[in-house]
């Protein structure tokens, strides 16, 4: 896993001790002093990507089709504290860490693809949900578009594409209900004028932080499929457990089936 005191020339290394001596380094997670993601809250991605698409109803088209979308954690506790601080609080030093885990899933991912494409070529475009423009300016960077960056590299011959925007105004998704979401994002999510050329034709897997509704990966998938492309599937994050379902309901494998 990534260490943030790795990245950069002698200067910006001193620069990030000094810091930490001034403001030690937390886990976003737990708070536990050391790195951005402390093994213990690292582990809870560590398993294998889940089908979690199920945990969605926003998902399903109105001809009763939906595409696999794979978890690497439940979007709970120490996971939710970490992506609120990474997306909300400032804390663009888990990118990397993130990143990491989504490199790592994306073997399994291509392997599920694969068995689901029945001998088709598995060359893919990784399309990130594109971020709000007051989001972004928020947080400096589209955190989303490192995470496609990142899950692009892991699959092996996939080619990360910013294909989408949001046109319009709105606001973030978070704390909105399925209805409300799916309303903030209506005729919202456009396909760029300069990525329609590659998406004609192509597969895509759309990237996403947290699945909640659905209403972002539906919107992004009517969009991406409009222009041509088709989406195999999604990989997120993490994913909102559903009311009142039980501990375990996760499926525990990368298996289309």
């Amino acid at each position: 896993m990534p260490h943030t005191t790795a990245r950069g020339g002698p200067l910006a290394r001193a620069a990030r001790e000094v810091l930490d001596l001034v403001l030690p380094v937390t886990c976003a997670g737990c708070g536990v002093p050391g790195r951005p993601l402390c093994p213990v809250c690292l582990h809870a991605f560590a398993g294998p990507p889940r089908r979690c698409e199920h945990a969605a109803g926003r998902l399903d088209r109105m001809d009763g089709t939906t595409v696999p979308v794979w978890a690497l954690a439940e979007n709970d506790g120490a996971v939710r504290r970490a992506v609120v601080g990474w997306k909300d609080r400032g804390r663009a030093d888990v990118t990397p860490w993130f990143g990491a885990v989504l490199r790592r899933a994306g073997p399994a991912v291509r392997r599920a693809l694969a068995g689901a494409a029945a001998g088709e070529p598995v060359p893919l475009l990784v399309v990130p949900a594109p971020a709000s423009p007051r989001g972004r300016a928020r947080r400096g960077e589209d955190l989303v578009g490192a995470l496609a960056r990142s899950a692009a590299a892991g699959l092996g011959g996939a080619v990360a594409l910013p294909a989408l925007r949001l046109a319009g105004a709105g606001r973030d998704q978070v704390g909105l209900g399925v209805r409300g979401r799916a309303a903030n994002l209506a005729g919202r999510v456009r396909v760029r004028p300069r990525a329609r050329a590659a998406l004609a034709g192509a597969r895509v897997l759309l990237v996403d932080d947290v699945l909640t509704t659905g209403a972002t990966l539906a919107a992004c998938r009517s969009a991406v499929e409009a222009a041509g492309a088709q989406v195999v599937g999604a990989t997120v994050l993490a994913v909102t457990r559903p009311p009142g379902s039980p501990t375990g309901w996760l499926e525990a494998s990368a298996d289309p089936g």
